[in-house]
């Protein structure tokens, strides 16, 4: 049961992350959460991310968006993410799933109904940067980097092409980052080979598939998209937490 779960797990995260360009930590934890410890489980969750990036990128036309976009996020997700790292070894595992989950049960409901905020929308690239620090704090602790950008581009009203260009490049560095840290302090070793393997059949073609699918959609639909998600993933992450 432990390895069906898994592998549904990363089926259907691998897909959400080529269609959405984030959140396969958050949809993939909902998952491996019920039968995973968080030290074992962040680290793949980091890789498997990583990979399903590799796969769409090279399956997908080239964007023409300015690397000025993502730059303020990923200069301050990089600094952020050696203290995220260090974290993982201390935080009590269900504080960590209530805080994130009851984050995005209140924020995605918000986000729906489209407010709109002038001053969030006029913020410049201190405010891009303080997000980017937070994201790679989180990134550290499980892959998670792209749960508090994607909100914060939602609110900042960009299209969907400038937040998945954002999302996708500043995960694609955070993760990659992370798990040459990983590697270095052996949070990942040999005893995550079996796993990893599992991850390398079954996110690649969910995630080509998701790639495919995000030019086919409106700009409306792929809000909605990712909000369900991301409540889904919210409700599972706090439900988990109690039992």
């Amino acid at each position: 049961m432990t390895w069906l779960i898994f592998a549904l797990g990363a089926i259907v995260a691998g897909f959400v992350q080529g269609l959405t360009g984030f959140a396969f930590a958050l949809v993939a934890m909902s998952f491996w959460i019920w039968v995973l410890p968080p030290q074992i489980a962040a680290p793949l969750v980091v890789f498997a991310s990583l990979w399903s990036h590799f796969i769409s990128f090279a399956k997908e036309p080239k964007q023409h968006l300015p690397f000025s976009l993502v730059k303020p996020y990923l200069i301050a997700g990089i600094i952020g993410v050696p203290l995220g790292t260090a974290l993982l070894h201390y935080i009590h595992q269900d504080i960590f799933k209530i805080v994130l989950g009851l984050f995005l049960i209140i924020w995605c409901p918000i986000i729906y109904f489209a407010p709109t905020f002038p001053s969030i929308i006029k913020m410049g690239k201190l405010a891009d940067s303080l997000i980017g620090f937070i994201g790679g704090i989180l990134g550290g602790l499980g892959g998670f980097c792209g749960a508090l950008p994607s909100a914060w581009v939602m609110l900042k009203q960009l299209s969907k092409e400038q937040q998945r260009y954002i999302l996708r490049h500043f995960n694609f560095a955070i993760q990659m980052f992370t798990i040459l840290i990983y590697i270095w302090k052996e949070t990942i070793n040999f005893s995550h080979l079996p796993y990893i393997f599992i991850l390398i059949l079954t996110v690649s073609i969910p995630a080509i598939l998701g790639a495919q699918l995000f030019y086919k959609i409106s700009e409306k639909q792929f809000k909605h998209i990712v909000l369900s998600l991301l409540f889904c993933s919210g409700l599972f992450l706090t439900i988990s937490s109690l039992f």
